[in-house]
Parts: structure tokens; sequence; C-alpha cells
């Protein structure tokens, strides 16, 4: 790779990895596609999934280090979603190649962009119903965890996406989290849940890990600034934005599966 290339892959991890930490919005949502339609020839189409589950992996550990040490983490919460979300994560990474070469991921990761996209702007709307306190560790809860961390875990086993997004807005919506809860939670939890789904797709060898390691290169700064000022910035206007940006690759996505191509390539 020329040197361009390179410092336009660190900077591709930065942003995505500032935005993660400021939006807790999951790093697959913005990354897995990216990596499809403009990078699908240096990365490897078998390689996208790995290599952006590889790269939001080890960014989202650092945010959840800084999460820890603001004490804003909850591992009762952490481990409920845990339980389902971990195995089912890695059980999808197991099928994501089996997915790519039937060639059923475009669609599968289009539809899962669209719903990101639509809950994220449920999720900032909701936010003006403000919940103040932790929710209580009850079989309710703990039902509606586990639920929440098998639809979590296989689709980001799947695709790559949605620990971050998903999660929130979820947390938010259904379990009735208080957004600073409900984002620390959700960096640490998709953080778990793209560990074992990276660890089965190294088992596997399906990532490119040069580039992913250059996109680490700039995601672990991105992420540790974007959490120092996720709270001094408007999250609604930032997170609408980003789901427009989501809904724009969500079409790019369909137009390559539907048409050969896709517009508006880098």
């Amino acid at each position: 790779m020329d040197p361009i290339t390179i410092a336009g892959i660190i900077a591709l991890g930065f942003v995505v990895g500032a935005l993660v930490g400021l939006t807790s919005v999951g790093s697959g949502a913005l990354m897995t596609p990216i990596l499809l339609l403009d990078f699908g020839g240096l990365v490897g189409k078998t390689f996208v999934v790995g290599t952006a589950t590889t790269q939001g992996t080890v960014t989202k550990f650092f945010g959840s280090l800084q999460n820890y040490f603001k004490k804003s983490l909850r591992p009762n919460y952490l481990f409920m979603i845990s339980i389902t979300g971990v195995p089912l994560a890695a059980i999808g990474a197991f099928y994501s190649s089996a997915i790519i070469s039937w060639n059923l991921f475009p669609p599968l990761l289009a539809a899962v962009l669209l719903a990101v996209a639509v809950l994220m702007i449920y999720q900032f709307r909701m936010r003006r119903v403000v919940h103040t306190k932790d929710p209580e560790m009850g079989r309710s809860l703990r039902i509606k965890g586990l639920a929440v961390g098998v639809v979590v875990g296989l689709i980001a086993g799947l695709t790559g996406v949605s620990t971050g997004s998903v999660l929130v807005s979820a947390l938010i919506i259904l379990l009735k989290f208080p957004s600073r809860t409900a984002v620390s939670v959700a960096i640490f939890e998709g953080g778990l849940i793209l560990l074992a789904a990276t660890i089965t797709q190294l088992y596997l060898g399906h990532v490119n890990l040069p580039f992913a390691g250059l996109l680490i290169l700039g995601g672990v700064p991105g992420i540790l600034l974007g959490g120092h000022f996720k709270f001094r910035v408007n999250q609604r206007l930032l997170g609408y934005g980003i789901a427009g940006v989501i809904i724009l690759e969500a079409s790019r996505t369909l137009s390559s599966f539907f048409f050969g191509k896709s517009f508006f390539v880098f």
C-alpha cells in the first residue's frame, strides 16, 4: 500500500472511533459497509466482517477502560446480556463467510443498517423521556436482557454491525436505562460480544491483520477522544447525522447488490 492509502485507512479508523466514543453507535454500522464497498479489493470480501469486527473489538476495549476509570460500568447488567450475546456472536461469526459466499451478505447488511438507522432516530427521540435511575434487576429485566443478547450477538457475529447502536436503543427504550448508563454498558458489552466474534474470525483465518492494525492505530485515539467529549456535544443532532450516513451506506450496499456497482465510491 502507498503512504496516501495507509494514511487514509488510519484516518478512517480515527473518525469511526471518535464517532463511537461520542455516541456509542456501533463501529460496524459505519466500518463494515465502507470496507465492503470502498476497500473490498484491498481487504478481500471474505475478510470484511472479520477485519471490521477486530477493529471494533480493540477500539471498544480502550473505550471500556475509559468508562471503567469513570466508574460508569454496571457488572450485573453486563453479565445478564453476555449469557446469550457472547455465544450467539461466536455462532454468527462462524457462519458469516457462508453468508458472503452465498451472496446474501449485501441485502442482509443493508437491512441491518436500515434497522440501525431507524432505531437510532427513535432512540434520540426517546431520550426526551429521561430515566433518572437504573432499573431494578428483576425477572422481567433479565428476560429482556437475555433476548437483547440473542439478537445483538447473532447480528454482530454475522455482519459485524449493531453492538452499539442496537444495544443503546434497547437499553433506553426496552429496559428503561438512563442514557449515560446505556452508553457505558453498550460500549463495554459491545466489546465483549465483538471479542467472541473476533476470536472465531481469527480461528477461521478471516481477518486481514495489516489492514485491521492500521484501522486500530487510528481508532484507539479516536474513541478515547470521542469518549472524553461525549457529554459536551449535542448527541441528538450528531446522532441524526450519523443515522443519515448509515442510510446512505445501506443505499450504496443495495445499489452494489442490484446493479453490480455502488454509487459514490471513494
